[in-house]
């Protein structure tokens, strides 16, 4: 390939060329995906990184480049470009996408190297927090919805993810069949990561909300979308970004509060929900593994992340402890 000329007017022919110079290996790659079970929207992810690696490829190299003849430094100058005032976490993320997409062509015999594995993740700082808000912060969340015809379906939404632990997309995904209608024992089926899916009780107020809106509240749904639990205005499933939009316009409800403008030095968006979630069943004293089993993590050390306490919990602790006896 000649030099690349990078003028708006041949970007988009820039890219098929490099999609179709490749396409053989991502399909590999979608296929593997496919095969240990990966959602829609995480392959959508894992394939946006991917390409965009090879767009960075061929522009740097100004031609078509083999794979076999991509270097651990190749992939340590993307991520440095790409990541440069970017959390590490973002950065290792990447980086995971290129390792796994490197390891599905070794699978299939088409390479016997994989570079991005010799690349190291960043550091992340130890004892990191997650967001969440306190349980003052939580009910004042609720409490400042914007009243609208969707004000029941805003609140079951944003519960679900509050007081239940469910991701955006378990939330984007529920039907109407998962909802597990006993009234002594209601809950529902939720289909997560790797489409896994969970058993989780519900509890009964906000059971008897999600059947008020499903009841009441909820509009006529399209035929293609019959069994959707929540629907948009035009009775289509509600979109993963209708649901974040939602809960970033609560929020910003909630900063403007008396007394709460401190929360705008937080990053807060509707997957801080779902820690606000974890950090409180750790407070209540719930036990790790029940919380695993509830927000749908394959690993443990996922969940750990909600046990960390404030300094101002520490002090409380151990003014509290009398320790006279030992004087």
């Amino acid at each position: 390939m000649n030099e690349l000329n990078r003028t708006e007017e041949n970007l988009s022919e820039f890219k098929n060329d490099v999609l179709s110079y490749y396409e053989e290996e991502l399909d590999i790659f979608r296929v593997y995906l496919v095969d240990l079970g990966y959602s829609n929207s995480t392959i959508r992810v894992y394939f946006y990184d991917t390409r965009l690696f090879l767009f960075y490829l061929t522009e740097k190299k100004s031609e078509m480049i083999e794979l076999e003849n991509v270097t651990k430094q190749d992939i340590a100058a993307f991520l440095r470009k790409q990541h440069r005032n970017a959390a590490k976490s973002s950065r290792n993320r990447r980086l995971m996408t290129l390792r796994t997409f490197f390891k599905s062509l070794i699978k299939s015999e088409v390479l016997t190297y994989n570079p991005a594995q010799e690349v190291d993740l960043a550091k992340q700082e130890k004892g990191r927090l997650p967001t969440y808000l306190n349980d003052e912060e939580l009910a004042l969340f609720f409490s400042v919805i914007p009243p609208s015809d969707y004000y029941i379906r805003n609140k079951c939404m944003l519960m679900l993810m509050g007081l239940v632990g469910l991701r955006v997309v378990e939330v984007h995904n529920l039907n109407i069949s998962d909802i597990i209608r006993n009234e002594k024992d209601p809950g529902i089926e939720v289909s997560g990561k790797g489409n896994k899916v969970r058993y989780i009780p519900l509890p009964i107020p906000l059971y008897h909300q999600l059947l008020d809106y499903e009841r009441i509240y909820r509009p006529k749904a399209k035929p293609d979308h019959s069994n959707a639990f929540f629907l948009s205005k035009r009775g289509t499933r509600i979109s993963r970004r209708r649901i974040q939009e939602v809960t970033e316009n609560v929020f910003e409800c909630l900063k403007k509060q008396p007394g709460y403008q401190y929360l705008e030095q937080k990053k807060l968006s509707a997957h801080k929900l779902r820690h606000t979630f974890g950090t409180g069943m750790v407070r209540e004293g719930t036990d790790l593994v029940t919380i695993q089993q509830l927000m749908g993590h394959t690993n443990l050390n996922t969940t750990q992340i909600y046990t960390h306490v404030s300094n101002e919990q520490k002090q409380k602790a151990m003014r509290n402890k009398d320790v006279s006896r030992y004087f």
